[in-house]
């Protein structure tokens, strides 16, 4: 009995003991928080873990030393677990805004004459990059010419502007604003931020992290970000449409994709990335389950409108050789460039007194037959026959008319770009180019002989150089003066729809019923004219919140120029148009961000069951 009594007696101080211990730890941290305002979110012996960053005036120096410059710099790597996997040249852009706020930028040399941006030395920009994100060395090798120069071993840079940062609290451009910031126990800091998709709605499109490292003197210095986006859930389809979150087998920029042909209901497309370190390459697309079933990497680089499928054949054209495949993706033949035609591509630029170029290369296609290349250069637009060597010059570049101001700019010589062989391969089409405008399209009919420009006004246009198909160009809600009334009064000016015919020549006005929005710019993804049909975009916007936007997807028999109007809606989220089928389906994708995102193909058309 004594024997218990004495275990219940000795328990009692334990969890006494116990208790003062706990209430002795509780006071402690209370008095280690007073005063501070830091807040303490683990504990572990006594020591904070992880400690939010509070103090306004803390959070006001990281923003303008660390962070709002990398927002719009290294914040466009949107992943890297090390400052090693950040481009080169962003990680200078950072230093160079670095070193601007601490050195007079009067001492820098410019390019040239002409070439006013200014030669960043990659030793400045070196003791900035040690700095900012612990690099000695920065990998020059393969930024292009225009963005460091191997020469003077320098970063060619513009001035940046010499406003002050905004606050952290502040609104800012970029929409970006700190949610919360941590401190490690080994000093490590991280940096939560909100990208608001406007200040209007506030509503949070995206959530991005940096974190750095500190020294022991205390800078810091970047060591990991990552930006992740937000399935809002905004996108709404509606009509007898398909929708896949993604191409099965391509993990690629849809942005860089094109259908450039059909074969066997399989859709034949061009990837052409901009990043140089990616291969191009050609892929075949089965769209009843959105699937590629054969991918066909090609060495060199192109861009997007340089691969077109005609007389069953797919051809690339490079600047040295144009490659052909056959509908499967194998090779059938490789017909090296003429010297005549290579001699021109990438020579030095050379201007006028007016600052317009003095050297030119538009562009070049091949005809079906393989024999006959058209190309254009400053002087003109020329066909040359590759059995022997003859050259022909079929229509001359346009010389302006008038020595008056377009646009705020001087009026130039007017170049042919992209030309084009259509109508069977018996016509040549090409652009006109303008200021920031094309100012119409040139016919060369090799039959006989002769050449027709049409005036058609166009802006943010690839024109024919987005040519898929040998049917025609449609131009959607175009703006078009009507003459009759003479130069002091456009009232009666209007935004037609209008479709011009290779083979005939004729331009004939379509009749839309519901055009939507006028008076902005179009892009070539907002149009497509297939064999049969065509496809285009026709928008409402709500102007404010760009989730009450509402877009449309049309499609046009060719053989009637019949519309059939708002076959699908998209809300929120503009759609692009890849292609259109044979049957008259349209294949398109859609993305409000990178989470709420997919690809979509559309029922057949009526018309294409009869």
């Amino acid at each position: 009995m004594k024997v218990r009594t004495l275990q219940k007696y000795i328990r009692g101080l334990l969890c006494l003991g116990l208790i003062l211990v706990m209430v002795s730890a509780i006071a402690g941290c209370a008095q280690h928080s007073e005063g501070k305002t830091d807040t303490e979110n683990v504990l572990t012996d006594n020591k904070p873990i992880i400690v939010e960053i509070t103090d306004p005036a803390e959070l006001e120096h990281l923003w303008q030393e660390y962070i709002y410059d990398a927002i719009y710099t290294i914040g466009s790597t949107w992943e890297f677990h090390s400052a090693q996997e950040i481009d080169p040249a962003v990680v200078a852009q950072f230093c160079w805004v670095k070193y601007q706020e601490e050195n007079d930028t009067a001492n820098l040399k410019t390019v040239s004459e002409e070439n006013m941006s200014l030669l960043f030395p990659l030793a400045d920009a070196l003791k900035y990059a040690e700095r900012y994100f612990n690099l000695t060395t920065l990998e020059v090798s393969k930024i292009p010419n225009h963005y460091f120069n191997p020469e003077k071993q320098a970063f060619v840079l513009g001035k940046n502007s010499e406003k002050p940062k905004p606050g952290y609290a502040e609104r800012n451009s970029w929409g970006v604003h700190p949610a919360k910031v941590t401190r490690g126990a080994d000093g490590t800091l991280t940096v939560e931020l909100e990208h608001y998709d406007t200040y209007e709605n506030r509503r949070v499109d995206s959530r991005q992290t940096f974190t750095l490292k500190e020294r022991p003197n205390g800078s810091l210095y970047f060591v990991e970000g990552r930006r992740e986006f937000i399935n809002n859930h905004l996108v709404a389809l509606t009509g007898d449409v398909k929708d896949f979150p993604a191409i099965d087998g391509f993990d690629g920029d849809l942005q860089e994709i094109y259908m450039v042909g059909e074969v066997e209901g399989k859709l034949l497309l061009s990837y052409t990335p901009n990043n140089e370190n990616q291969s191009p390459a050609l892929m075949l697309l089965n769209p009843d389950n959105m699937k590629i079933e054969k991918k066909v990497n090609l060495k060199g680089s192109i861009n997007g409108t340089e691969v077109e499928y005609k007389g069953g054949r797919l051809v690339v054209r490079f600047k040295d050789k144009v490659l052909i495949y056959r509908g499967d993706l194998e090779v059938e033949n490789e017909i090296p460039l003429p010297g005549v035609i290579t001699a021109k591509i990438d020579r030095e630029p050379q201007y006028d007194q007016n600052g317009f170029s003095e050297v030119y290369f538009g562009g070049y296609d091949i005809a079906s037959d393989l024999n006959r290349i058209v190309y254009s250069d400053e002087i003109g637009v020329k066909l040359v026959t590759l059995e022997d060597g003859k050259e022909t010059l079929l229509a001359k570049t346009v010389q302006p008319k008038l020595p008056e101001p377009s646009r705020g700019a001087p009026v130039g010589p007017s170049y042919h770009f992209s030309p084009r062989f259509v109508a069977g391969d018996r016509k040549i089409i090409t652009t006109l180019t303008g200021y920031e405008w094309t100012s119409g399209f040139t016919f060369c009919d090799l039959e006989e002989g002769t050449s027709r420009t049409y005036d058609i006004i166009t802006e943010g246009s690839f024109a024919t150089g987005a040519i898929r198909y040998d049917t025609g160009l449609l131009f959607v809600n175009e703006y078009w003066p009507d003459e009759s009334v003479g130069e002091n009064n456009r009232k009666t000016d209007q935004y037609k729809t209008f479709f011009l015919d290779f083979h005939t020549g004729k331009v004939t006005e379509i009749e839309i019923g519901q055009p939507g929005d006028t008076g902005y710019i179009r892009s070539d993804h907002q149009c497509y004219v297939g064999q049969d049909f065509a496809a285009f975009v026709t928008s409402k916007r709500s102007g404010g919140d760009r989730a009450n936007d509402r877009h449309y997807l049309n499609r046009i028999k060719l053989e009637t120029l019949e519309p059939e109007q708002e076959i699908v809606s998209i809300t929120a989220a503009e759609p692009h148009i890849l292609g259109v089928m044979a049957d008259g389906r349209i294949v398109f994708w859609y993305q409000f961000n990178l989470e709420e995102k997919g690809i979509c193909i559309t029922s057949t058309t009526s018309a294409s069951r009869e």
